[in-house]
């Protein structure tokens, strides 16, 4: 048996993310109220793992039994493995990711309504002016926060992103758009759209510029999808906000900054004219969100944020 103890958490949390990251490591795990079980390998189908789970006190204890006929003398050295993963570069990556980069399990919620960011959306809505007859792609929407507000402009929308769990968050925030029709969101890579050619109107992304690997590659991408006269509106963090609250590590270092000059030369390169990039003012759109005054305060004279604007013509 192995045994954990988690301080502070509620036994529900500690059973919705061991569920979690068992489906996102491909295990079907069968959930109940005390014990997750699951099949952790395909080479030994004939094993089954369980854990079982009790509160006591203030922690959480998870018990894990089942393991040992794949591990045997081995279970040390699993132990260490966990340590180690823990102690290195791992933990900045997966942290990054689960918070950040690609969300899932009880952190993934938070972005239904991710307060931080209703000010670039804001900004951004402010930049596309989107109308009835518009068509607007999100990439990256996260847990559809901001495909909810785009909506209330009238327009039609899509939207994609790379994670299971956010995808369907998306799809539970817009659920009515979704069942008639207005609004369609998808798991799929940015640099590899699943929409044909001049789709789209408008296209948004926020706070996920910082992130892809091939931005040239997403930006060719995004122009193939527009149609003639679409706008282009991309909010991300400037290279002074590194290591601040904006932009903190470990995902700071897992991301990638651009000079305002680098991200106009990539859009212009990708084919799109009328290329811009600003430092809007946020706190009017954060007052405009509706943010309490000691959040508002935060974006006062606030010009970290860049937004480039382009059009394809």
């Amino acid at each position: 048996m192995i045994a954990i103890a988690v301080d502070g958490v509620e036994l529900d949390v500690v059973r919705q993310e061991l569920a979690a990251a068992l489906r996102r490591a491909g295990c079907d795990a069968h959930v109940t109220r005390d014990r997750v079980t699951w099949r952790p390998s395909e080479w030994a189908a004939e094993v089954q793992a369980v854990a079982k789970l009790r509160a006591d006190g203030g922690r959480v204890v998870v018990e894990v039994e089942g393991l040992e006929p794949l591990l045997e003398r081995h279970i040390a050295g699993w132990a260490g493995r966990l340590v180690a993963a823990a102690t290195s570069n791992e933990l900045g990556d997966w942290l990054t990711d689960r918070w950040a980069r690609r969300p899932y399990g009880a952190a993934s919620r938070d972005y239904a309504d991710p307060t931080s960011h209703l000010p670039s959306f804001g900004a951004v809505l402010a930049a596309l002016e989107l109308r009835p007859d518009d068509h607007l792609l999100e990439l990256g929407c996260g847990g559809g926060a901001f495909l909810r507000r785009a909506l209330e402009t009238g327009c039609r929308a899509a939207a994609v992103d790379h994670s299971e769990a956010m995808v369907e968050l998306a799809c539970a925030t817009n659920a009515d758009a979704v069942a008639c029709g207005d609004a369609e969101i998808v798991l799929a890579d940015a640099a590899a759209l699943p929409f044909d050619d001049e789709s789209f109107t408008a296209v948004a992304t926020m706070q996920t510029f910082f992130f892809f690997a091939d931005p040239l590659a997403v930006l060719q991408e995004t122009r193939r999808v527009l149609a003639s006269g679409g706008r282009l509106a991309v909010f991300t963090v400037a290279p002074e906000l590194r290591r601040t609250m904006a932009a903190p590590e470990p995902m700071a270092s897992r991301g990638r900054f651009y000079e305002d000059d680098e991200l106009a030369a990539l859009a212009r390169k990708a084919g799109f004219d009328d290329v811009s990039v600003t430092r809007p003012d946020l706190e009017p759109h954060a007052r405009a969100a509706g943010l309490p005054d000691d959040v508002v305060s935060v974006f006062a004279g606030e010009r970290g944020g860049q937004l480039l604007v382009g059009r394809r013509r």
